[in-house]
């Protein structure tokens, strides 16, 4: 045997490891990187049964074995499968025994000393005799939270005045530790940290807030556009209360906010925007693609025969393989793990960026299909259809506030002949509401 320097070291549970990008990693290099796969012992390799048993069929497809040192078992002796066997289901049920130990401590020690178990959330430490208790550190900081969500004041500027990151605020606003008491309701080993009454009017702002200013919340309605981003900061804008907003606002997509309407009440902080400009906007856009589909008809060559390009599939799962290296990088800081993942990516990369010829449409087919586009947004008005067609046809739409949307399109709306029905450049007017025209 020749040593490949090929090697993983998976911090996980062996009952999930399957979901790994570790695990996935590994299965892949089978048969192309190594041969033969050493592993310690068989609880090593995985404590759940099914994942064993696919992993030894995927890895004897793509041509190699699996050899388990402390047993001496080889995964591809048929004299030695029975063995084998034994010790995956053997390493499961250890698993499952351990699991259920573990959950007894857990109850036994809420139910003895009023612990919660686990990671001390904000506001609390372990102390010396292992138990949770409230941290006098950071006990301050909790209470100003507490107090200032009890005064009206939003999560985010709850975080953005205090310095502490949102979600630490809303998890210390959402859980029942800082009143003494557990999940369950029962009494934890501590005094409340702040008052009952301060906390139920913390609570009842947010739940206020959340459900717009106490009125009854609307219908639910899928958002269409998930692909909707600022042009400015690439950040997606999010669909809240039948809004399109801007989470964290940037300067450029505020100073794209357009000109207030003669005569116009309210405001317009140049934050969001009313889910019916931007989707009346890509409405528009369909509407004028329908009525010049006929033109497809002098454009053949565009429709039947689609440029050459890369494999946009496989570059958008080769950013995200590398978003993942570079994650397990930041744990384990395993410099040799990181360059052969890289390396790896880069001649994937190379071959997907390769030109290479599409299959063409028919020309009736691209104009039938253009045709109907406008009919079928309409008709799917407020549900899943229309984020479904919005996917199908635009891979990015950048937002400078609502003066302009920039449209990427994906490749089949290309090879259909989307971009042949439409000029490059379009100016639209979309409107909505008495006094709010824009």
């Amino acid at each position: 045997m020749v040593d490949t320097g090929v090697a993983w070291t998976i911090a996980h549970s062996g009952r999930t490891i399957a979901g790994t990008s570790h695990f996935a990693e590994m299965l892949a290099a089978a048969g192309r990187d190594y041969d033969l796969l050493l592993v310690g012992y068989v609880s090593r390799f995985a404590r759940d049964l099914r994942t064993a048993v696919n992993a030894r069929h995927d890895l004897h497809a793509a041509g190699a074995a699996m050899l388990f040192c402390d047993e001496g078992v080889l995964s591809s002796d048929e004299d030695a499968w029975e063995h084998w066997a034994r010790e995956a289901v053997e390493a499961e049920a250890y698993s499952r025994r351990l699991g259920r130990r573990i959950s007894e401590g857990y109850r036994a020690k809420r139910r003895r000393h009023g612990d919660p178990g686990g990671h001390p959330p904000f506001g609390f430490r372990r102390g010396d005799a292992k138990l949770i208790e409230p941290d006098p550190t950071t006990v301050p900081m909790v209470r100003r939270i507490v107090d200032l969500s009890a005064a009206g004041v939003a999560d985010r500027a709850i975080a953005a005045e205090t310095g502490i990151g949102l979600y630490t605020v809303r998890g210390v606003l959402t859980s029942p530790l800082v009143v003494g008491r557990l999940r369950d309701g029962s009494a934890a080993n501590w005094a409340p940290l702040v008052e009952l009454a301060t906390w139920e009017r913390a609570m009842a702002t947010r739940t206020m807030r959340a459900t717009n200013t106490g009125r009854p919340a609307a219908p639910t309605r899928a958002y269409a556009l998930s692909m909707l981003h600022c042009a400015s900061c690439g950040r997606r804008l999010i669909g809240d209360s039948r809004y399109y907003r801007h989470r964290e606002v940037c300067p450029g997509f505020t100073a794209a906010r357009p000109p207030r309407p003669h005569g116009q009440r309210g405001r317009i902080d140049g934050k969001g925007y009313r889910r019916e400009l931007y989707e009346d906007a890509v409405g528009r856009v369909l509407q004028e693609v329908s009525l010049r589909a006929e033109t497809l008809t002098r454009v053949v060559g565009t429709v039947t025969a689609p440029p050459s390009g890369p494999d946009r599939l496989a570059l958008a799962r080769i950013e995200r393989e590398r978003d993942a290296a570079m994650s397990r990088y930041r744990n384990d800081r395993d410099t040799a793990a990181l360059d052969r993942v890289m390396r790896t990516l880069d001649n994937d990369e190379a071959e997907a960026k390769r030109e290479r010829d599409q299959d063409g449409i028919p020309a009736a087919v691209a104009v039938r299909y253009l045709r109907d586009l406008a009919g079928t947004w309409r008709a799917a008005e407020g549900g899943r259809g229309r984020r479904m067609l919005a996917e199908a046809l635009f891979e990015r739409i950048e937002a400078r506030g609502f003066t302009e949307l920039t449209m990427r399109l994906t490749d089949s709306a290309i090879a259909h002949g989307f971009a042949a029905a439409i000029p490059e450049r379009l100016e639209l007017f979309v409107a909505y509401g008495r006094g709010e025209r824009i």
